[in-house]
């Protein structure tokens, strides 16, 4: 990386051309100047050191970029976004050290899509990096990826998966997984651990608004304060995710349903069975109080777009129509088939015909 000419250079106290005017000294800055590495030169500049961080991230994982950086605009454009996203970025804090969210909005406006930004920081290209658009950026993937690492994983390996952690692929195959892996360093990482260490551990399924999945990402405490609600049935976790707005130039889609694959700590003190419809306490839900017990391993993401979501719609309003009156149409079709079987069925099918003929024939001759 090319330094500029008006940068001091560390432990001189002089800047390049300085140096260079100084005939007697150009072979000691020569040799200096090459003993410092890239880092050490952005150290100097915390914009440039910012700029480089989020190349750097963008250039390992663009879709988990992507996918985090949804999320997070899912998460700060609820109305309960000081629930959901914790901890809010420091840099967009006002004097009351509450969020500046108008700003936040602003800038989530001008981001362009994350690929862009990174040929543009690829070719060196920051003419157009507005300074607190990176910033929002380097908070997000760079900040938030320190406690929670996200790594996107390739369509062919999704069964694979599946069979490594011995369960049932879902009916429906999601569009993208994600691999979650906290950071050792974290508290929340170490009270999970300590309660492993107490309970025996097993598989679960989360389905619940998208806005909840970035807070849950680092799990330091539940969405809203409510308990969590678990599932050992990944369609039925499908089924509770509806379909929610993330952002709009993302290129996992702009409408996300998302399911976590969670290991959960059976601690009896911090979760308990839920019953479902019929009262039965048959262990398929369970409701989590406390977030030490459970840590997000996967996140399955289904992505579409709005016209995608749109074609579907009349589709789905039927089926929605149909399993609403699932009730009345079967009492409807019950009564079709037995007036066809019986005798009194088929005369008064007979008699009903012949007076819409009559009906039909009166309304000809007074045309």
């Amino acid at each position: 990386m090319k330094v500029l000419p008006y940068i001091q250079i560390p432990g001189t106290g002089k800047t390049k051309a300085e140096l260079r005017d100084s005939v007697p000294q150009r072979a000691a800055c020569k040799a200096q100047f090459a003993d410092y590495s890239r880092d050490q030169l952005l150290a100097a500049q915390p914009g440039l050191q910012r700029l480089y961080q989020v190349q750097a991230h963008l250039q390992s994982d663009l879709l988990a970029c992507d996918a985090r950086w949804s999320l997070f605009v899912a998460a700060v454009t609820s109305y309960k976004f000081e629930s959901l996203v914790l901890p809010f970025p420091k840099e967009f804090l006002n004097e009351q050290q509450r969020p500046n969210i108008n700003k936040v909005y602003d800038i989530i406006g001008d981001v362009p899509r994350l690929e862009v930004v990174e040929q543009r920081l690829l070719h060196c290209n920051y003419g157009p990096c507005r300074p607190d658009v990176m910033k929002l950026l380097h908070s997000v993937l760079v900040k938030h990826g320190e406690r929670v690492a996200l790594n996107s994983l390739s369509q062919c390996q999704f069964e694979s998966l599946f069979a490594y952690l011995r369960v049932a692929p879902p009916r429906q195959m999601p569009s993208q997984i994600l691999e979650v892996t906290p950071s050792p360093k974290s508290a929340h990482t170490k009270a999970y651990a300590r309660l492993c260490r107490q309970h025996p551990v097993k598989l679960a399924y989360y389905g619940g608004k998208l806005e909840h999945f970035y807070g849950l990402l680092t799990a330091d405490r539940l969405p809203e304060g409510k308990p969590l609600v678990l599932t050992s049935d990944v369609n039925e976790a499908l089924k509770r995710s509806p379909p929610g707005a993330g952002w709009g130039g993302s290129r996992c889609g702009s409408l996300l349903r998302c399911v976590a694959i969670v290991e959960l700590v059976c601690a009896p003190k911090y979760v308990v069975l839920e019953a479902d419809e019929q009262g039965v306490r048959d262990g398929r839900r369970v409701l989590v109080n406390n977030a030490s017990c459970i840590q997000i391993s996967y996140i399955l993401i289904y992505g579409q777009s709005c016209r995608q979501f749109e074609a579907q719609k009349p589709c789905r309003q039927l089926l929605n129509w149909a399993e609403a009156n699932k009730y009345a149409i079967s009492l409807g079709v019950y009564l079709m088939i037995l007036s066809f079987t019986s005798s009194c069925g088929r005369g008064f099918f007979r008699s009903f015909a012949r007076t819409s003929l009559n009906v039909f024939k009166r309304g000809l001759l007074r045309m």
